[in-house]
């Protein structure tokens, strides 16, 4: 047994900061009773986004998709703790600082605070019940559109799409994507022909290589209201919901006094945090190297940038950081991120049709596509997998 104090803060408790907290957690019962681990997040729950498309056309499970952060870790230890803040600033002598006004000083700090979409794949309440009543309005929002117009046309657009088509038979939906065919460019066009046939026999209008103007002074909330936007074919786009599956934003500023004391680009164009192969910061100073950049927010390809491969690159720091533990002197036996792209996707359409790619199978408009889709991720998005990091009872809810 150890009594060392050790204390880890994970900033970001989503995909990637809970597969950390989850596999150092169990450190906490296995020798190490004065480990501390400080979970932060500017909100009091995180919102199991991949579940979003059909959240919007079930009530219930929209519901189940906001999952309480206070008590995450509670079985592990009572030492772990949740604290509800925004991270500000990343300083030297290993200490950060709180928009409460907090500062906390660490042994590691992983920030795993990821990437911001727009609604409805994301929620903007803070408070688990705004978070409720956001996620209620957006069922009815979608409820009471007689037309949707969905803008982008990655998984997320796709999805959508299929999902209220699927709800609503009678609804006027719209797909619009700049590119010559739907999904990323990694996965083969048979992908893409088989989305569009489905989404086709569900009445969804596709439509390709059509860049919509998007008006800066327009807010877009998912709220119900007409609006034409205009695609630049010159073609008008008339609907009553507007949904904008399109890109992602990360907020990295709390980099910049780190970046101003080591004078030192720690982050690229887009903002975000370079790391090395063992998803470390990457800085010659390797007093450093006890920051850890798993998820979104780091400099990765985009095809490292999805759910599967965020829980992977949690995992990858969740276990050298327990290496480090055990032995400080042990960095040599530190593993790398093997650094492997998606190259498996399924895509559900609706509740009984999807498309497939992986194990060597290409599955587009096979019937066997929609078999996979549905019967892998189309029963709930993967939220019961999720739960399986959470308290007994957690997602238990009533609409």
């Amino acid at each position: 047994m150890s009594a060392r104090e050790i204390h880890v803060v994970i900033a970001g408790v989503s995909v990637a900061g809970i597969k950390v907290a989850k596999t150092v957690a169990a450190l906490s019962k296995a020798g190490y009773p004065n480990l501390r681990i400080t979970l932060v997040d500017r909100n009091a729950y995180t919102y199991h986004a991949l579940g979003a498309p059909r959240g919007i056309v079930d009530q219930e499970f929209g519901q189940k998709l906001i999952l309480p952060l206070a008590n995450l870790l509670s079985a592990e230890s009572p030492k772990h703790q949740f604290i509800q803040a925004s991270l500000t600033s990343v300083t030297t002598n290993n200490t950060v600082y709180l928009s409460t006004g907090q500062s906390l000083t660490y042994d590691f700090l992983v920030l795993a605070t990821g990437s911001r979409n727009n609604r409805p794949a994301h929620l903007t309440a803070s408070s688990i019940d705004g978070a409720r009543a956001e996620a209620r309005r957006l069922f009815e929002n979608v409820a009471a559109a007689t037309s949707v117009l969905i803008v982008g046309g990655g998984a997320v657009g796709v999805e959508m799409a299929g999902e209220i088509a699927g709800a609503y038979p009678n609804k006027k939906v719209t797909l619009v994507h700049s590119g010559s065919r739907l999904l990323p460019l990694n996965f083969k066009p048979a992908i893409s022909d088989g989305v569009v046939a489905k989404l086709q026999r569900l009445g969804v209008t596709v439509v390709l290589n059509e860049k919509v103007a998007i008006p800066s002074n327009t807010i877009f909330d998912s709220s119900v209201r007409p609006l034409t936007l205009v695609g630049a074919s010159g073609h008008e786009y008339a609907s009553d919901l507007q949904i904008l599956a399109t890109g992602t934003h990360l907020e990295t500023d709390f980099m910049i006094p780190l970046e101003t004391a080591l004078n030192a680009s720690l982050r690229d164009t887009r903002g975000a945090i370079k790391v090395n192969s063992h998803l470390q910061l990457d800085t010659a100073d390797r007093t450093y190297s006890n920051i850890y950049v798993p998820g979104d927010v780091n400099n990765l390809p985009m095809g490292a940038k999805y759910a599967m491969k965020a829980a992977e690159q949690g995992a990858n720091v969740g276990n050298n950081i327990v290496a480090l533990i055990k032995n400080p002197q042990a960095t040599g036996a530190l593993k790398p991120w093997d650094g492997s792209l998606m190259d498996l996707i399924l895509v559900p359409i609706g509740k009984q049709m999807g498309v497939f790619q992986g194990m060597g199978m290409t599955l587009g408009k096979s019937w066997f596509g929609d078999v996979m889709a549905r019967n892998m991720k189309g029963k709930d998005y993967f939220l019961s997998q999720k739960l399986k990091d959470f308290p007994p009872g957690t997602g238990n809810v009533s609409v």
